[in-house]
């Protein structure tokens, strides 16, 4: 295996001849357990944050956010869920809006046999919120129940290629896990929003006994309603945090957030729109923090069932949306065009090839070589979420052209989340990944949890689980435009547009930083009165 210090010359001089960006410098060098500074080489930072300062001890922060399914970590589906548990329990490592890795319960990790294998030591002098030291005992538990078919959790789609006995612990802080095949960026799996690390005795209890090893205690917890934390004083990574407590409260739809952050009944709002933003751009009292990611929408077609089922049917669709006015009408102009893919602008891979266009004409004519002359009619399941409810809107009117009736289905959350893999025609919020593998393997591969176009594709599954191994860029670009071309041929999805993360803040919230996955992360944040 290359040694670490000639990999990382090998890397700088790729950057320096311009072959490779900073971000993939940092993503690839994090890959390796080689951590960079972060600061800018010649081009501007992609995220914001509020200002930092000299931080100050006390007060209550009150956040707005949106629906929470369920709290187990486990089975954790929705960006409010997401943001509960992130107060009290932690990764191996959180991945920042540049892409580069930032050690959290893990210090340090080496790659070994290829990538096949994986060993990262622990941080030491950890305790849970119940006073029990965490140790590789943990870790592995964590890992092993995520992969256990039992648990039936949406994470074992992303680590398909680790299987329960796959994880031991070495010592008391050292875990290795030995993969079924290479995985070059292992450590942004480690990453993915289930992957928290708990106890080796969690019954699946969270929400009546939600112990972690975060900066803050849950003490309670109301469905639908909201969550209260308070200061975990025993942190490991002290003076942090600096919050007394944190009120997380749900809402259904945008409005009453921005509501209730105009009103200052919220300091924050955790996730929005540019739209939805639009009240408080100019409001002086208020920061609006945006990073770019690879946050898309999917409009997931049951390729399993008719009409889905003949790729010219999905091909027509694909036809028929107009994705320069999308991002333009839904988002303000702040995405960039999607091309029935999720591998986003923001990762290194670079992807060549060429941009569907909107054309009526061609759609009308694929229909009716699919034996749908006169179009067809068509439920379309999407839930109130952001500008979910709009969109569905819009898609309804760009394909009424072909022939293709649109029943609108905009449903609660809670429905939707409990159906949304079985409904014929679904459109769903995917969060960005710091690897466009995470997402591909999670809602494409052919036995993935969350595959709601019930896609079953040999080629896609070999061409990812190269992708997923290879390390070198170009080649990894070279694979992932062959899985691009492959979905935007077969559209088991149309992926119209990747948005640029956004959340608002009022003045006196300092500390608080953009993410590209929507992830919360309140250690540093503070509030100056």
């Amino acid at each position: 295996m290359e040694a670490r210090g000639s990999a990382l010359s090998r890397l700088l001089a790729e950057h320096a001849a311009g072959r490779l960006s900073r971000r993939g410098l940092l993503k690839a060098a994090a890959g390796l357990g080689i951590f960079l500074a972060a600061g800018p080489l010649g081009r501007p930072a992609l995220a914001q944050g509020t200002p930092q300062g000299t931080p100050k001890r006390g007060g209550t922060l009150k956040i707005a956010a949106p629906p929470a399914t369920t709290i187990d970590p486990v089975k954790l589906n929705s960006p409010g869920a997401i943001g509960i548990v992130q107060q009290v329990a932690e990764y191996l490592v959180y991945a920042e809006p540049d892409l580069s890795l930032r050690p959290v319960l893990a210090t340090r990790w080496e790659p070994s046999e290829g990538g096949r294998v994986w060993t990262f030591e622990l941080r030491r002098d950890v305790r849970f919120h119940d006073g029990r030291p965490m140790t590789a005992a943990d870790v592995v538990a964590s890992f092993r129940r995520l992969v256990d078919p039992e648990s039936a959790s949406p994470a074992a789609g992303a680590l398909s290629f680790l299987k329960p006995d796959g994880v031991t612990a070495v010592d008391d802080h050292t875990v290795r896990f030995a993969l079924d095949r290479p995985i070059g960026d292992f450590p942004y799996f480690t990453h993915i929003y289930n992957a928290v690390i708990l106890p080796a005795d969690y019954a699946g209890n969270f929400a009546e006994k939600p112990v972690g090893t975060g900066p803050f205690r849950l003490v309670s917890y109301r469905p639908q309603e909201g969550a209260v934390f308070e200061r975990n004083p025993d942190y490991w990574d002290q003076p942090k945090p600096y919050l007394d407590r944190v009120e997380i409260q749900l809402h259904e739809t945008p409005q009453p957030q921005i509501l209730a952050l105009q009103s200052g009944a919220v300091q924050v709002v955790q996730q929005l729109t540019w739209l939805d933003a639009r009240p408080v751009v100019d409001d002086a009292g208020l920061v609006l923090i945006e990073a770019e990611s690879g946050d898309h929408r999917q409009l997931a077609m049951r390729t399993d069932m008719a009409p889905f089922d003949d790729v010219r049917v999905r091909r027509a669709v694909a036809l028929c949306f107009d994705r320069a006015a999308m991002v333009e009408g839904l988002l303000g102009g702040r995405a960039s065009v999607g091309n029935d893919h999720p591998i986003a602008p923001i990762y290194p891979e670079r992807i060549d090839l060429a941009q569907r266009s909107p054309d009526i004409e061609q759609a009308r004519a694929l229909l009716a070589e699919a034996g749908y002359p006169d179009g067809f009619e068509v439920d379309l399941h999407t839930h109130q979420l952001l500008e979910l409810p709009r969109h569905a809107a819009l898609a309804q009117q760009m394909l009424a052209p072909a022939g293709i009736r649109v029943n609108l289905k905009v449903e609660p959350s809670n429905l939707y989340y409990g159906h949304w893999t079985e409904v014929p025609m679904g459109l769903t919020e995917w969060t960005s990944r710091p690897v466009p593998a995470l997402i591909l393997a999670q809602s494409f591969r052919s036995d993935a949890e969350w595959n709601a176009a019930h896609w079953k594709n040999q080629r896609f599954d070999d061409l990812l689980a190269r992708f997923e191994a290879e390390t070198d860029l170009g080649k990894r670009s070279a694979t992932g435009t062959e899985i691009a071309a492959l979905m935007n041929e077969e559209v088991p999805a149309v992926i119209a547009y990747f948005v640029r993360t956004l959340r608002a803040a009022r003045g006196e919230v300092k500390g608080l930083e953009a993410s590209m996955s929507n992830y919360l992360d309140l250690s540093g944040t503070w509030l100056d009165a």
